[in-house]
């Protein structure tokens, strides 16, 4: 596991939105995959504020999503509403740089459309940067555990939350491994003990899909703050 721990979840969405800034510098569209969740909530709280805002080149950003809830976008599950709200509401970014899932649509058709679109405009698939989450389960995007087909050549998949039976659309195992950089931004107490079974137990005698999926061709590293690490 390559980890790099930080004092607090602050200082460890800090350091994301500075490399959001360089990532931003590269003069060309740089595609960067987001997650939901509490942690990422301070990240766009965080990239909202001086110095991030006014310094980031959010024109050579373009923001997609590993998962989304089929949901309006007001709705309070929605993680790209969460998104809009806490970020893109306070930024100068083109419309055309947001590649959201519209979980307002027929599942099928979105399926189809979202599909089209990644292939249409990701270069060879390969996401320059996916941050990813994890839950308490062990599952990332919404790729949950005992129901992960980690062969599946798709891009995207129609998943159901195993307790809630909440439909969702998410990347694939598949098109995660593509990206040159897969960081899992993992913080919290409650994270501590699945963490100390990951970094202590090969990743093929794991059910958790955040144990198995890793970057095929770039790296893969996790960014934890003290309390997620504690057991480490």
């Amino acid at each position: 596991m390559n980890k790099f721990i930080f004092p607090t979840a602050q200082a460890a969405v800090e350091k994301i939105a500075e490399e959001f800034k360089t990532y931003s510098e590269q003069n060309r569209p740089v595609h960067i995959s987001l997650s939901g969740g509490s942690t990422p909530k301070l990240l766009f709280k965080t990239l909202a504020q001086s110095p991030f805002k006014n310094e980031i080149q959010w024109q050579n950003l373009h923001f997609w999503w590993g998962d989304d809830r089929m949901v309006p976008p007001q709705d309070l599950e929605s993680n790209y509403g969460e998104v809009q709200k806490l970020l893109f509401d306070h930024i100068q970014i083109p419309a055309e740089n947001i590649h959201r899932i519209r979980g307002e649509e027929n599942v099928e058709q979105e399926l189809a459309r979202f599909s089209q679109e990644l292939t249409a405009c990701v270069p060879n698939l390969a996401f320059d940067w996916i941050i990813l989450g994890m839950g308490n389960d062990g599952h990332t995007a919404s790729l949950f555990p005992h129901q992960t087909d980690f062969a599946d050549q798709n891009v995207a998949v129609i998943a159901k939350h195993p307790e809630t039976g909440q439909i969702r659309i998410s990347k694939t195992a598949s098109l995660i491994e593509k990206a040159k950089r897969i960081t899992y931004l993992v913080t919290g107490a409650a994270k501590a003990e699945i963490l100390k079974e990951i970094q202590n137990t090969e990743a093929e005698n794991l059910p958790y899909p955040a144990a198995k999926i890793k970057a095929k061709n770039g790296k893969t590293e996790w960014y934890l703050d003290n309390e997620a690490a504690k057991l480490l």
